[in-house]
């Protein structure tokens, strides 16, 4: 039951977080192409030297909206996550393929897959912390400033700078993530003698 119990948390935390970051990082492109090509125009952000910059600045606006929204679900599946990983050890088979290549057996997955997980935590706490308070200090920044094309122009090409750099570090978690479900294909629970006995016994 215990094992069934975490294997579900993992599960279900594993699936949220990949396919999250798998929509948000498929959505992200078709956002910005859809936007661009309608060329809307801000009612709220008029100025000359925003002309033709609206779709641009609505799109990173829409997907800035969603990867904040995206960081909080995945601070809760890596919560969820972590602790299945953590209880995982003392409930799952970790002797099968002992004599085969290291990283085939229970227990090299096991270890890949803690690293992996800590990578994409790492990634997402980077996006979160860094990355993202940049984002908007320079969106802030570049709204704000919209008719001093000597402060503007910086703050757009650093706002386009650091959105990259999410996105690109949205892709990364997708890797990190994929890697950790292949690693788990052969999680099972520890096989135990007394079934052979049991199943002898009913004979």
């Amino acid at each position: 039951m215990l094992f069934q119990l975490v294997q579900i948390v993992y599960w279900i935390g594993l699936s949220t977080w990949f396919g999250g970051v798998m929509f948000i990082a498929l959505c992200a492109p078709i956002i910005f192409r859809t936007v661009r090509e309608n060329n809307p125009i801000l009612t709220d952000v008029l100025s000359v030297n925003l002309e033709g910059q609206h779709g641009t600045l609505l799109a990173g606006t829409i997907v800035s909206n969603l990867i904040q929204r995206l960081l909080s679900v995945e601070l809760v599946c890596a919560g969820a996550i972590l602790v299945s990983l953590i209880v995982q050890p003392f409930i799952i088979d970790m002797t099968s393929g002992t004599g085969e290549h290291p990283l085939s057996s229970s227990r090299g997955a096991a270890i890949i897959r803690s690293v992996f997980f800590l990578l994409a935590a790492a990634i997402v706490l980077y996006d979160w912390l860094i990355v993202w308070p940049k984002v908007s200090k320079y969106r802030k920044e570049y709204i704000d400033h919209a008719d001093e094309p000597e402060t503007a122009n910086p703050a757009k090409d650093n706002f386009d700078r650091e959105q990259q750099r999410s996105l690109s570090l949205l892709m990364g978690r997708v890797a990190m993530l994929l890697a950790m479900i292949l690693f788990s294909a052969n999680i099972s629970p520890p096989s135990t003698s007394a079934a052979p006995s049991l199943l002898n016994s009913s004979k």
